[in-house]
């Protein structure tokens, strides 16, 4: 076999090996991209919700629904999950979060405190359904999804 066709087969499996390498790294990139796709509509997904069963002239209306998603916060400011306008209300006041399969409630400093099933949630505690939240004027019992 003279040196040119040897070459020429060198090249031949060098690209063939480049190729399989770039085709890999795409399928592995791809794969990357839908389970990102799948954690983020996961993100989303409400795991249940927060029902209004006491409220204060100035909080929500009884029977509002508000969406329970992984990291739920609740307080006065705006750009809270859920907004209660309640001058006893902190603007961060609480924060409710998934941690694995359980869902944990966190009072985050707030200066009137939370009540848990009318007791003051001094630590973070994992919450369940039918648990009811008081922050300020309005309490809030947790409804969770079947799947959750």
């Amino acid at each position: 076999m003279n040196q040119a066709l040897l070459l020429f087969a060198f090249r031949l499996v060098s690209a063939g090996i480049l190729l399989a390498l770039l085709g890999g790294m795409a399928w592995l990139v791809y794969q990357d991209l839908r389970m990102s796709a799948a954690t983020a509509a996961e993100q989303h997904q409400a795991l249940g919700h927060l029902r209004v069963v006491v409220s204060e002239e100035r909080g929500p209306s009884l029977d509002t629904l508000f969406p329970l998603l992984p990291v739920t916060s609740i307080g006065r400011a705006q750009g809270n999950t859920v907004v209660i306008d309640d001058g006893y209300v902190s603007s961060e006041h609480v924060m409710i979060s998934r941690r694995g399969k359980q869902l944990w409630i966190e009072d985050l400093g707030s200066r009137n405190g939370t009540l848990l099933n009318d007791l003051p949630l001094t630590e973070t505690t994992v919450v369940s359904s039918g648990d009811i939240i008081t922050v300020g004027g309005a309490k809030l019992k947790i409804e969770l999804a079947q799947h959750a």
